[in-house]
């Protein structure tokens, strides 16, 4: 779990991918509401359409489960899902204080996820696809943008790139 996690949250660069400043600093005070528990719940399932085809539940992976965040919708966040899911842009580690605002979780083998205790609001709901094609293997970022008022429960099906659906594209959430 932690080296996925690692994969998943690392601030490492790879060669072939473009590099950009941050336009948007953080700002904490954005981030008030999503403090603590809620009592929302999110649930859903991360299934993969690339290439004409479907990639649900570990993709083939030896891992338990496909993780799969939520993080609060601010101008910080809309840059980091416009610019690197969106556009494949490399922005570099993410401010330190945001991590406590993300939510992980992972699939089960049919890659259902669920969060609970969720403060109401908007969010980003995403995942990254992992699966093998021809030998080779392939990634791609889903994302949903979902808003959830107190004591209720939404379903979500991550299946695109919010920005760019059916276009695979990797990139690597930088919390570090």
């Amino acid at each position: 779990m932690v080296a996925c996690l690692a994969v998943v949250l690392c601030s490492c660069a790879f060669s072939g991918f473009a590099t950009g400043p941050r336009r948007v600093r953080f700002d904490e005070s954005e981030f008030a509401a999503y403090r603590g528990s809620g009592s929302g719940t999110v649930t859903g399932q991360l299934d993969i359409k690339a290439n004409g085809s479907e990639h649900v539940g570990n993709f083939g992976s030896s891992i338990a489960g496909i993780h799969v965040t939520l993080i609060p919708v601010t101008p910080y966040t809309e840059e980091m899902v416009e610019r690197e899911i969106g556009d494949g842009v490399y922005l570099g580690g993410s401010d330190l204080r945001f991590k406590k605002y993300v939510r992980l979780t992972q699939t089960d083998p049919n890659g259902y996820f669920i969060f609970h205790e969720v403060p109401a609001g908007e969010y980003f709901v995403s995942g990254l696809g992992e699966w093998i094609e021809r030998g080779e293997i392939k990634f791609q970022w889903a994302c949903e943008r979902v808003r959830i008022e107190d004591g209720q429960t939404i379903k979500v099906r991550l299946m695109d790139n919010l920005h760019h659906p059916g276009k695979p594209t990797l990139v690597i959430w930088a919390l570090e």
